[in-house]
């Protein structure tokens, strides 16, 4: 916004301290300015209230990827164990390559096992 020296207009308010006393404004004051009331929002309006759900239904099988994350080991590594047959059995749908959660625990199982042995 623009100074007034500078466009050439009036300026709307003058620069002298108003006229007002201090603190909040009084009714024996005529020159005070009433609140205006407003109303509070109604709770009783059209509110869409969304279902109740429970918690999110688990999937049953793992992508490779949600298993990699799932086990902390890298897709890479996933790899590498199911070259050297050490991965888990997988479960083939169409083109896509998924774990279940059996496999995965047997896997688990498996791995713990051949730590336990290697020791």
């Amino acid at each position: 916004m623009a100074r007034g020296e500078v466009t050439g207009k009036k300026l709307k308010q003058s620069a002298e301290r108003a006229k007002r006393q201090p603190g909040p404004p009084r009714r024996v004051d005529p020159d005070a300015l009433e609140p205006t009331p407003h109303d509070e929002p109604s709770a009783t309006g059209n509110v869409k209230v969304p279902p109740i759900r429970g918690p999110p239904t688990p999937t049953a099988i793992f992508s490779i990827k949600s298993f990699c994350v799932a086990h902390g080991i890298s897709e890479s590594m996933y790899f590498k164990l199911r070259e050297q047959g050490q991965g888990p059995r997988e479960m083939r749908v169409g083109s896509r390559v998924f774990v279940t959660f059996e496999s995965a625990a047997r896997w688990r199982i498996e791995r713990e096992a051949a730590t336990i042995a290697a020791e």
